[in-house]
């Protein structure tokens, strides 16, 4: 009984042991694989990589420390930046003493000095992306943008262009100024006007207030007498000098239903190609009760490209200040003439040359030579955004190699760390600099080439005139 007894527990105890040694095996087997794990899942831990792409480098955020100090000064005067960059490094270095970098590699401190003091290319390269290659001084006659007209539109013929030209016949033209007669003066001027207008161009002739008299008697009828006596088309001389031929200055004047009359004409001849404008000579206000600001204004809501120009003929004060108001209505241009040479000089100047070849041969003598000042102009506002950029990259690279100095005489790194970290910095540098520089050359060649185009442009607009 005994021995069985002593049997049992050898037994038992064999089993314990056995069971506490696998247990051991297991625990020791299991412990060195989940180190190894811890290892490797380590190593795997990505780097930031050295972007070395222009277009990646120019999207990077400010480098922090740039930010807190330089970003500010970049391109001041080296006495107001320089000193913003010794305080940047200096925490640099502050804080790199605190860090543990003795496995750190020469793309580790590449990294390092980087994010800490890299520029905002944005800042620099996008103004030069944004920079818009714009003759904006180069108008047509016609006030459209020479640049925005292309071959194929110089091809075509010419847009329609109505001209309605309205003549003030009120009793008060008879009057005389240094020179002759008004109402003569202004027949002579309109005629030598229409004779100039290009073939392309309709014109008509509407005369108000020449029936009745300015007597109260005879308002209503002077009042309601605007009348067409050239019918919108083209010039004629002989239909046009009958036309004028057939009245006087007698009446009132209805310069307001004189200004509808000629709106509403015009826009039955328009469609959306069609350039209108209204010229107006008048010696006095409105006397028939009637709106003509806002007959202008009306003029100018209607569907049609409309520009009214008013010459107020040896008018009062306050003719003077309505006429004024109308022209400003229509989108026009007023001019107070007194006298024979004024009448003549400003129809020829604001009107005749607005419409025929004369402005055309001014324009063109001109602006060969404003194409190459503005060209010149632009480069060079171009060159002053360059520079910018060409300042922020230089500084950028000069500001990581103090830094880099400044670690080697701490003896945080060595000779060949700093020479190899040098190298990094200076292709990042690179990246950048051919980044801009192609988007510079490409700008700077959009100016020259729209310049050469717009020059070919003046040269077609010669020939097709005959100038």
């Amino acid at each position: 009984m005994y021995k069985k007894s002593l049997f049992f527990f050898f037994l038992l105890f064999c089993i314990i042991v056995t069971g506490c040694q696998q247990n051991e095996k297991t625990s020791t087997k299991k412990e060195p694989t989940k180190k190894v794990k811890e290892v490797k899942e380590k190593e795997k831990l990505p780097e930031t990589p050295i972007s070395m792409i222009g277009e990646e480098i120019e999207k990077e955020p400010a480098g922090e420390l740039f930010q807190k100090y330089s970003r500010a000064k970049e391109l001041a005067t080296n006495e107001e930046y320089s000193p913003t960059v010794d305080e940047a490094i200096k925490e640099y270095i502050q804080t790199m003493k605190k860090v543990e970098t003795k496995e750190w590699d020469a793309q580790k401190w590449a990294q390092s000095l980087i994010t800490n003091f890299r520029s905002q290319y944005s800042d620099t390269i996008q103004p030069m992306k944004d920079f818009e290659v714009k003759y904006d001084k180069l108008t047509l006659p016609d006030g459209r943008l020479l640049q925005d007209v292309d071959e194929e539109e110089l091809s075509k013929s010419p847009d329609k262009v109505n001209v309605a030209i309205l003549l003030d016949a009120s009793g008060s033209m008879n009057a005389n100024v240094p020179g002759g007669n008004k109402m003569k003066l202004a027949k002579t001027s309109l005629k030598s006007f229409s004779e100039s207008l290009p073939k392309n161009t309709n014109v008509s002739l509407s005369v108000f207030g020449h029936k009745g008299t300015g007597a109260d008697k005879d308002k209503k009828l002077s009042c309601s007498s605007v009348e067409t006596v050239y019918p919108l088309k083209n010039y004629s001389k002989e239909k046009f000098s009958k036309a004028l031929n057939q009245f006087k200055a007698s009446g009132w004047t209805p310069l307001a239903s004189a200004i509808q009359k000629a709106t509403k004409q015009l826009l039955q001849a328009s469609d959306e190609h069609t350039k209108n404008f209204i010229y107006v000579v008048s010696d006095g206000i409105e006397t028939c009760g009637g709106n003509p600001v806002n007959a202008a204004k009306d003029a100018k809501k209607a569907k049609m490209d409309v520009q009214i120009n008013i010459i107020g003929f040896d008018v009062d004060n306050k003719a003077d200040r309505q006429l004024k108001e109308v022209a400003k209505a229509g989108g026009g241009e007023y001019t107070l003439v007194k006298n024979k040479q004024q009448l003549d000089d400003e129809i020829t100047k604001s009107w005749k040359e607005s419409m025929g070849k004369t402005t055309w041969r001014f324009w063109v003598a001109g602006n060969h030579n404003n194409i190459n000042w503005d060209s010149v102009g632009m480069s060079n506002q171009l060159r002053k955004l360059f520079n910018n950029h060409i300042t922020s990259r230089n500084r950028e690279l000069e500001r990581m190699n103090e830094a880099l100095n400044q670690l080697l005489e701490d003896k945080i790194i060595d000779l060949d760390t700093k020479s190899a970290t040098s190298d990094f910095l200076f292709k990042r540098h690179e990246a950048i600099k051919n980044y801009a520089d192609t988007i510079q050359n490409e700008k700077h060649t959009e100016i020259f080439d729209s310049a050469e185009r717009l020059k070919k442009i003046i040269d077609r607009i010669t020939k097709d005139l005959d100038l």
